[in-house]
């Protein structure tokens, strides 16, 4: 079960304290100890690799595209390396797409446990 820890203050808080432009934020972990702070992710289930998900993603086409799909961890894999060697899209760090991997495997996979996003 993942654990969430939030940090910020809630919106409606921030607003009466008349601060602007604060985005919350909140520290998510998941069943193996990996943790990620997040800030936007969208329509991204909350989990470690989300916020880097949606910040390589989101950059070029919107999550609802990455939530509709359902595929394994090899075929995010196949989809990534087509969208670097057909679409110009950079390469990732290892670390990077390695967590990428991971987080679109695990909650868009092709059973899409988090499709329709909630």
């Amino acid at each position: 079960m993942m654990r969430r820890t939030v940090f910020a203050l809630a919106t409606g808080v921030i607003a009466g304290l008349g601060i602007s432009g604060v985005a919350a934020q909140m520290t998510v972990e998941d069943d193996e100890g990996r943790t990620e702070v997040i800030y936007e992710i969208g329509m991204f289930h909350p989990a470690p690799g989300a916020q880097l998900t949606y910040d390589f993603c989101a950059v070029c086409h919107s999550e609802m595209i990455i939530v509709q799909q359902g595929q394994t961890r090899e075929g995010w894999d196949d989809i990534l390396v087509w969208m670097v060697e057909d679409m110009g899209m950079a390469e990732l760090h290892e670390e990077d797409r390695d967590l990428i991997l991971d987080y679109l495997g695990t909650y868009y996979s092709p059973d899409r446990p988090h499709y329709p996003p909630s």
